[in-house]
């Protein structure tokens, strides 16, 4: 398919997040949040959707979501009471925006990069994969009882490359990986490339990945596609050779990039809290 040619957006003014959850009745969750620092000395809020009911003998089945303040921001109790069994974890910053999109780009990238013309650090998704899966997991799951073999990653944009990462490094640290619209176009399709040397699972897991069909970006500077970014679809191709990973995808037509994350909750939390 070829690169079609479209002035890039304009860059979109930092959205506050409104968090209209925490004030609304749900019957079948409690919901909460708080600021946790690590032993480094990283800060970072988390956000709790915790069953009401007692959990199973296995303990809860679990959804972490990363950027987890714009996640929230647009989590409605009807999807939580679609899901009344399932907890879920937001993993955000101490930001009353959607998004630290500082943090986010230092998090959920792989490999450093020279800095961008906003100062942007990149290269520290190692680093708080291993915090996810081990520090940030201990104060996160405090006091829940989680069933450790029905942990599920969500991940949208930047967040959806390093649950992608998350799967092809560390797959053991969660049963599914949930990727919406991942950034596949970054640093030269970097992902690609890694993925083919990176070594095969062997593992029973699962992904779940979803884009839109009107995304038409990649990068607000382009290349820019009509319908679902090529690269994404080649990785989900890829993907579906690696033995013990089972990969479903969903496209969502008429939706940009944007209006794939809220769109995406309903499959990811069906997905997360089934058997």
């Amino acid at each position: 398919m070829q690169p079609v040619a479209v002035t890039p957006a304009q860059p979109r003014q930092p959205q506050p997040a409104a968090l209209a959850i925490f004030d609304a009745d749900v019957p079948t969750h409690r919901l909460e949040r708080r600021l946790v620092e690590t032993q480094s000395g990283r800060a970072f809020q988390l956000f709790f959707a915790i069953p009401r009911a007692a959990p199973p003998a296995a303990g809860y089945p679990l959804l972490y979501m990363l950027d987890g303040n714009a996640a929230f921001d647009a989590l409605t109790p009807a999807h939580l009471e679609a899901a009344p069994g399932l907890a879920i974890i937001g993993i955000g910053y101490d930001t009353k925006l959607r998004f630290d999109v500082m943090a986010r780009s230092l998090d959920n990238t792989p490999v450093e990069i020279p800095l961008s013309a906003n100062g942007r650090r990149t290269g520290g998704a190692d680093a708080f994969l291993d915090l996810l899966a081990g520090e940030l997991r201990e104060l996160a799951e405090a006091g829940i009882r989680v069933d450790p073999a029905r942990r599920t990653l969500w991940g949208h944009s930047l967040a959806g490359l390093c649950t992608l990462y998350a799967l092809m490094t560390n797959p053991g640290a969660f049963r599914r990986f949930v990727s919406v619209s991942p950034s596949v176009w970054w640093n030269d399709q970097w992902l690609l490339d890694f993925e083919a040397k990176a070594a095969t699972t062997g593992r029973e897991i699962e992904a779940l990945v979803m884009l839109g069909n009107a995304e038409r970006r990649s990068n607000p500077a382009g290349p820019h596609w009509e319908g679902p970014a090529p690269h994404t679809l080649e990785m989900v191709a890829r993907l579906r050779r690696w033995p013990g990973l089972s990969v479903s995808m969903d496209i969502f037509g008429g939706l940009g990039h944007a209006a794939t994350l809220p769109a995406s909750f309903g499959a990811a939390l069906a997905f997360a809290g089934k058997e």
